[in-house]
């Protein structure tokens, strides 16, 4: 059985916010679409087009540049509230919380790698004896 890739905490928690992000972006296409702030097109094309960013960012997560990439999506949201002014609190309170999350998940993952990386000598020790038994007399 293959074991599953290590997600770091800075992957975990970045895939957590953007899957509540996801909702809240849903909710706000409606809501403009509603106050009939931007035409049904626009308002849920839009909506579309940034829940299909951060799906591609959550992929994206796993790659160095990736929490990058996110960061830039999570200002594109801010910037929104030129749209409609409540999208600059909804946006502002997401990319908060994401840098929040990336600076609390580097310094867990900083306190972890001395101990995955002892689990891992371990690991590759265990898997070296039983591909090469000694044999017993």
């Amino acid at each position: 059985m293959k074991s599953r890739r290590y997600r770091t905490m800075t992957e975990q928690l970045g895939s957590i916010l953007v899957a509540f992000e996801v909702f809240a972006v849903g909710l706000a296409a409606l809501t403009l679409f509603g106050l009939k702030a931007l035409s049904p097109a626009i308002a849920f094309g839009g909506g579309a087009f940034f829940i299909a960013l951060l799906v591609v960012g959550i992929v994206l997560l796993r790659k160095p540049w990736g929490a990058w990439f996110m960061l830039g999506v999570q200002i594109a949201l801010t910037l929104t509230g030129f749209v409609h002014g409540g999208m600059f609190i909804v946006g502002g309170l997401f990319l908060a919380t994401w840098i929040y999350c990336q600076y609390q998940g580097t310094k867990i993952d900083a306190e972890r790698a001395p101990i995955l990386a002892a689990y891992e000598r371990e690991m590759a020790a265990r898997k070296a004896d039983e591909e090469n038994p000694t044999i017993a007399e």
